[in-house]
């Protein structure tokens, strides 16, 4: 349920150090530009974009998480410094990406509800914790659990937010628990702590899932036999049909949609930042990302400096190490190309994934603007040639 009384912003931390376009200031959420964006594999804290959806909490390692639910007879608690000490340490490379990245396309194509991201919304980085699974385990939750495949892990945060009484989420259990799901209590990022913008202490890292499922300022974890009841679950990061175009008309269907988990293929050229080169016809050298969700990693990436006419494979420059223990990939890629482009004429991208996903030409328009992984999107003047 809403908050009755405004939340307090005057807490919040120093930011000055970060070189990021705000989109929002309270709460705050801001993405870097764009060639900064790809300037490194992993994103330093400075461009890494931040998503927050209230004032941030100040906690320290004595933080205790509660464990509660299906398979266990009473509540378990944990602090920070105990999931420290106890559990054996793993780093992943993993991209964060917010569902919403790339929301400033459908905009512009139609009125979208939410933060209006450009292609920023999104980051690369080693994230260190503990295996969920094992702190699951030390406490008898396994695979053998009964009726597993219908099982949930709901997620809630410290941190509280206008929507609701505070931020929650949920994953299925069975990706909890997947032995390479990778999935952490993660109290690192980039093998330095936690900042606050970025969930300090504790948060959840669900490799392969768009962010919102990465809880921050983790609180509590409960085993249910149904998905968390928190408006950010319920009745958000939803792909509503293309007929929903009104706050009125999507509360008639966020009950019949299902939840986003797994994020699509994405690409984007980065460099030049807005893909185009006026005044201008010859060869250039582009740059972008590319990435897929559920451990699908990137198998090419074309670019056409003529709106699609041609293409040109684009060069890796530097691609995720695979854990040998694991098929997945959960980081980025980062591309470049020598490609010809035509004066005036926008420079597009696309990308394949392991299991031969594509990007699309049009954008998918959605009233909550998310998932969008289309070329990049049409001038105004070009709307018409959409298939919306």
């Amino acid at each position: 349920m809403p908050k009755d009384k405004p939340l307090d912003y005057q807490s919040e931390p120093s930011r000055d150090d970060l070189q990021l376009i705000v989109r929002k200031d309270m709460p705050f959420n801001a993405e870097p530009e764009l060639p900064n964006l790809v300037q490194h594999y992993l994103t330093p804290t400075k461009y890494f974009f931040c998503r927050s959806h209230g004032p941030l909490p100040q906690l320290n390692d004595d933080h205790t998480i509660s464990i509660k639910g299906i398979g266990l007879a009473s509540e378990f608690v944990v602090s920070v410094k105990q999931l420290k000490s106890d559990f054996k340490e793993k780093t992943i490379e993993m991209a964060m990406q917010c569902a919403g990245n790339r929301r400033d396309g459908l905009h512009k194509v139609k009125f979208t509800k939410g933060v209006i991201w450009g292609p920023g919304a999104i980051g690369n980085a080693s994230y260190t914790g503990c295996l969920l699974k094992d702190v699951l385990a030390s406490i008898g939750i396994d695979k053998k659990l009964e009726n597993i495949s219908s099982l949930h892990l709901a997620f809630q945060s410290v941190e509280q937010c206008e929507e609701d009484r505070c931020y929650g989420s949920s994953i299925p259990l069975s990706k909890a628990l997947d032995e390479c799901g990778d999935v952490l209590l993660a109290y690192k990022m980039n093998g330095e702590p936690l900042t606050r913008d970025h969930g300090a202490p504790i948060r959840v890292v669900v490799p392969g899932y768009i962010g919102a499922r990465s809880v921050k300022f983790l609180k509590s974890m409960t085993i249910q036999d149904f998905e968390s009841e928190s408006y950010f679950q319920r009745k958000d990061y939803k792909v509503l049909p293309n007929e929903v175009e009104t706050e009125q008309q999507a509360a008639d269907y966020w009950h019949k949609v299902a939840s986003i988990g797994e994020y699509n293929v994405q690409s984007y050229v980065c460099d030049p930042p807005d893909g185009m080169v006026k005044n201008y016809g010859g060869p250039i050298k582009v740059r972008g990302y590319a990435l897929s969700g559920g451990g699908r990693g990137i198998q090419r990436v074309e670019v056409s400096g003529d709106d699609g006419i041609t293409w040109t494979l684009a060069h890796f420059r530097q691609q995720p190490k695979c854990d040998t223990h694991t098929t997945n990939v959960w980081a980025w890629s980062l591309w470049e190309a020598d490609i010809h482009v035509k004066r005036n004429t926008r420079i597009v991208c696309r990308a394949l994934d392991s299991a031969n996903n594509i990007q699309h030409e049009h954008p998918m328009w959605n009233y909550r603007g998310v998932m969008n992984n289309s070329w990049r999107t049409f001038d105004s003047e070009k709307r018409e040639n959409s298939n919306l």
